[in-house]
């Protein structure tokens, strides 16, 4: 496998730390989809990354379609969870991480263009996606499972996103929680081999 996308897109950083995770080998081709309009476009027809090259070349797009895939490659560890509410829960909490890196790439690339209003609704967003994570994250929350599964993977690459992104939001004090644990998984492979040259 072949996955495209620059670990500095939370997005491409997800799907390489679940890889990892799973300890299934891949090759890497770092393409930044912004300024790598050409490259990505004969992965993707919009040039978004990821993309995730199969071994008979058939390509699959979009981090949560990639997710999915790899869960069903690993059975005996999934990403996402058999039964109605575990699933449900982890797609939830993968969903309100997602948000999280969408709103953080707005507020970081856009937010000295748009009026304020526009910028404090972006925080705000962020925030309670973050404090819905943390919630998750406490003593027994659906984020402690382990292995990490594509909720937690999601919610610690938020963090480190958000810190690399819009550091001046200082969001870590409101959720310790969700903090610990990104702390705790540091220096684990997923994210320690997938952490962008600063």
């Amino acid at each position: 496998m072949k996955l495209i996308g620059t670990y500095l897109s939370p997005y491409a950083r997800r799907v390489a730390a679940a890889l990892i995770s799973r300890g299934m080998p891949f090759d890497h081709e770092a393409v930044n989809g912004y300024r790598q309009f050409e490259i990505a476009s004969r992965y993707d027809p919009v040039a978004k990354v990821p993309s995730l090259v199969l071994d008979d070349g058939e390509v699959l797009i979009d981090s949560t379609a990639i997710l999915d895939y790899l869960n069903e490659l690993t059975p005996s560890a999934p990403l996402i969870p058999g039964g109605s509410r575990a699933r449900r829960t982890t797609l939830k909490l993968a969903a309100i991480g997602y948000g999280v890196y969408e709103q953080a790439t707005s507020l970081a690339f856009r937010g000295r263009e748009v009026p304020e209003t526009e910028a404090k609704r972006w925080k705000a967003q962020i925030l309670g996606g973050l404090r819905a994570l943390d919630e998750a994250a406490r003593d027994g929350g659906p984020l402690r499972a382990t292995p990490l599964d594509a909720a937690a993977i999601t919610a610690i690459v938020a963090v480190e996103y958000l810190a690399r992104t819009n550091p001046d939001l200082e969001a870590l004090p409101a959720i310790p929680a969700l903090a610990a644990l990104a702390a705790e998984y540091r220096d684990a492979p997923p994210f320690a081999l997938t952490r962008a040259a600063a």
